[in-house]
């Protein structure tokens, strides 16, 4: 009988070092084995009494700003976002004031974000200046969702239109993706901006946009006050169409410069 306790004792010993020395364990594995190839060392373990993302605009800050990331597995190698003022928000007639938001990616793409405080930050359409194309997604990709609660999908299936930023009459490409965005939880990270208690978002994708089969995911960290301290993967839907989904497109924090 003793023995037999012993044994019980020495086994939940070994899962609690197990877990203690796996910050990811309590995630699905296919989810911590993508955070641990492309993310690796980031993640320090769950972050307990995390409030939920009811105030979006607290966990994606809109005020002008650049976010400087490294590449956690490609050395040397940076990416930036960019977030300014002064477009015309989505949905507002031509000669609007100038309220809305848009972020420029290091690639020269520009997002153009609808900020809507009954569903959340989402990007309804797109700029793509170095291939010279215009996407429109319907109904909007998301970014930050709420209303939804940790461990439930938000599926929506997006019609994707792009057209020639030369003749906005032409669309070179169209298809549906479905998208589905999961609260996964409070976690506690390490980047080089410091340490911080975020939530992750994962955003899977399933669908074609032309010649190209949409097949994918992308995780984000978002800390509040801050925004995205680290991600996986940047593109959004209509980007699938330049690069192929297996290069990585990892960011770790390093700077925020405000204006």
């Amino acid at each position: 009988m003793n023995i037999l306790a012993l044994s019980v004792c020495f086994a939940c010993l070994a899962t609690s070092t197990a877990l203690a020395a796996d910050p990811l364990a309590t995630l699905p594995d296919a989810d911590a084995d993508r955070l641990r190839k492309h993310l690796p060392g980031v993640v320090l373990g769950p972050a307990k009494n995390l409030p939920p993302l009811s105030d979006v605009t607290d966990w994606y800050p809109l005020k002008e700003a650049t976010f400087r990331y490294d590449r956690p597995v490609d050395a040397g190698k940076k990416a930036t976002l960019v977030l300014t003022s002064g477009a015309r928000a989505p949905g507002t007639p031509v000669g609007s004031p100038g309220d809305g938001w848009m972020v420029t990616v290091s690639d020269g793409a520009t997002r153009y974000i609808s900020n809507r405080t009954d569903k959340g930050i989402l990007i309804p359409s797109e700029v793509s200046i170095a291939n010279g194309l215009l996407i429109r997604l319907n109904p909007p990709e998301p970014v930050v969702l709420t209303g939804v609660k940790a461990g439930q999908d938000d599926s929506r299936d997006i019609s994707v239109k792009i057209y020639d930023v030369h003749d906005p009459t032409v669309v070179t490409h169209s298809g549906t993706v479905t998208c589905k965005w999961t609260d996964l939880g409070g976690w506690r990270v390490k980047v080089p901006h410091g340490e911080h208690d975020t939530r992750l978002i994962r955003v899977t994708y399933d669908g074609s946009v032309g010649p190209a089969s949409v097949n994918a995911q992308k995780y984000l960290f978002l800390a509040p006050g801050v925004g995205t301290v680290a991600f996986t993967d940047a593109r959004e839907i209509s980007a699938f169409l330049f690069f192929s989904e297996d290069i990585d497109h990892g960011g770790v924090l390093r700077a925020i410069e405000k204006k």
